[in-house]
């Protein structure tokens, strides 16, 4: 019999931590592995940690209510035989145990130098963007220890130095005096989801310099062709036919001739991503946003893009969305227009470099031109707000890419041919 030590194991490249809700199974009973051992809440959806091997639960490592950390300890297990590397590390006066260590645990490598590496977990190198801790930086912090990695312990007393006092009145925070309560004044707590996405925000205002560029684009006949097959649409294919996976075509498209738009930032490194990954937001109930991802949007038809849109704003609103679900966007869009907002001045979702709001689409008055003529007609338009990090991103190309996308919408029609449908 061996006992062996399961991990949290990693569950996106941006979650860091998650609430322990409930234990699946109690110390002495039996598991199998992929049964579900314990539920957590991460900052966008609840899931269940399946076990990884097979045994008896010796000790739980963690209660109901704590907060822990990706690769963090979770249960002791007894299991038969097992092929596990060897003890990493024993405290002292233990009994002799193996560590399970997943691979997917595995401190990743960041690339600072063609003659130094820089060690990272990935809750240390999360941490490291977050507080965007430049590579000369991190080489420094590596330098002091013989094997250049550097923990997560270092990171943080590091940034403890480095943060500046403020000393000013100017410099302090807005509202740090206490406020005095009036009247009918009500006080709600932020819920964990709210809390979290409001740190994000603000790091991501930190981060990145957000510039955002508007253009309208004239969508009548596109508002039209959509109209005259939604119903046989629904009944053939069994999905909505909503705008939503007709801009996202018409997106992938743009960013395939932007692709500077389709990347991430991290460390000083443009990371351009290969496929064109979009999230898009959806409200829930609770009045919490969730974002989930069409994969491989360039790979897609029409048929496809609105079969999976609609099953991902299913799942997200009834809360059986899973992590990976909401992992791996390289751009974002924010449809505004469902609650008759005009335009907007998105936030972009750290690491990605822009995101873009849709404005209602409505009828308004417009110049047109008609046989050599110009005429006032009436036509259905909406406003694009394209915010995009300006680190990177320079008018040509975040303006070039909004004149791009408003020509493509006001030509889908002429154009449905060369966009694939299946």
């Amino acid at each position: 019999m061996s006992l062996i030590t399961l991990y949290l194991p990693k569950m996106g490249e941006s979650v860091i931590e998650v609430v322990v809700l409930d234990w699946c199974i109690q110390e002495g009973e039996a598991v199998v592995e992929g049964a579900p051992l314990l539920e957590v809440a991460t900052d966008k959806v609840d899931a269940e940690i399946p076990a990884t091997y097979t045994g008896t639960i010796k000790k739980l490592l963690v209660k109901k209510g704590d907060v822990l950390a990706i690769g963090a300890p979770i249960v002791l297990l007894e299991v038969d035989h097992l092929d596990v590397p060897p003890v990493l590390h024993q405290p002292e006066n233990a009994k002799p145990s193996l560590v399970a260590i997943p691979r997917h645990l595995e401190p990743s490598v960041l690339a600072i130098h063609p003659f130094k590496k820089v060690k990272l977990s990935p809750l240390a190198s999360h941490i490291a963007q977050a507080n965007a801790i430049q590579a000369d930086e991190l080489a420094k912090l590596a330098g002091y220890t013989r094997d250049h990695r550097v923990t997560k312990e270092a990171l943080l007393n590091y940034i403890n130095k480095r943060l500046p006092i403020h000393t000013s009145s100017s410099e302090r925070p807005l509202f740090c005096e206490a406020l005095t309560l009036l009247a009918g004044d009500e006080v709600v707590q932020m819920d964990r989801v709210r809390k979290l996405i409001a740190d994000r925000m603000v790091q991501s205002k930190k981060i990145a310099p957000h510039v955002t560029s508007f253009i309208r684009a004239d969508v009548t006949e596109l508002v039209a062709w959509r109209q005259q097959h939604k119903i046989s649409f629904e009944a053939k294919y069994g999905a909505r036919l909503t705008y939503n996976p007709i801009f996202i075509a018409v997106i992938a498209r743009a960013l395939q001739l932007f692709p500077l738009l389709n990347a991430v930032v991290v460390n000083n490194q443009i990371i351009k991503r290969k496929h064109i990954n979009i999230g898009f937001a959806v409200a829930r109930a609770d009045g919490n946003l969730l974002v989930p991802v069409v994969k491989q949007v360039e790979q897609l038809g029409l048929v496809a893009l609105a079969q999976q849109i609609d099953g991902l704003i299913d799942q997200a609103r009834n809360g059986t969305i899973m992590p990976d679900a909401l992992m791996g966007a390289s751009y974002t869009i924010s449809n505004i227009g469902s609650f008759d907002n005009l335009m907007g001045t998105p936030i972009i979702v750290q690491p990605q470099v822009a995101i873009l709001a849709l404005g209602l689409i409505e009828k308004r008055p417009a110049v047109v031109h008609v046989k050599g003529k110009e005429i006032i007609a009436i036509r259905d338009e909406l406003f694009l707000s394209h915010t995009y990090d300006h680190r990177i991103i320079d008018g040509a190309i975040g303006g070039g890419f909004l004149k791009y996308l408003a020509k493509a919408l006001a030509s889908f029609v002429a154009e449905i041919d060369t966009y694939p449908f299946i």
